[in-house]
């Protein structure tokens, strides 16, 4: 039978032995307040939501920007069309179905992609609106 001496740290060591100083959990800080602190920018004025706002206008131009991509992407899908297959004239049946599930594959992804440019300019325009909602909050008479 071992006997385990008290820890001597704060906060104490999961039992049954003290643990080295890289692997201790750190002292829990103290309580975060509710609201973000205001910060201080070099000019002397206070940051506060409109900082925050910010940040979250340039995520809502990166969400808006990869909208943009994707829906170009969607818009230069290749498809075999009519004269398209001018050149394959001289290709088996075998080739025709390759080009008819090639086809099917690019309709796949087009739909795919206009799903997914859809929700990322709808969850744009949300996001681009809290931005609004914290410049609102931190106007005087703003927040209700």
């Amino acid at each position: 039978m071992t006997v385990v001496s008290p820890c001597p740290h704060v906060p104490k060591c999961p039992p049954p032995a003290c643990l080295p100083p890289a692997l201790r959990p750190s002292p829990s800080p103290s309580p975060s307040p509710s609201k973000p602190a205001p910060s201080q920018k070099g000019d002397g004025t206070k940051g506060g939501y409109e900082a925050v706002a910010g940040s979250i206008d340039k995520f809502a131009g990166s969400i808006s920007g990869a909208a943009q991509g994707v829906n170009q992407v969607k818009e230069y899908t290749p498809r075999f069309e009519g004269m398209d297959l001018a050149p394959l004239a001289g290709v088996p049946l075998v080739g025709l179905m390759f080009v008819n599930r090639f086809n099917r594959i690019s309709d796949s992804w087009k739909d795919s992609a206009g799903i997914l440019h859809n929700v990322l300019r709808t969850d744009s325009g949300k996001i681009t609106m809290a931005a609004r909602n914290y410049r609102d909050a931190e106007r005087p008479g703003g927040g209700s």
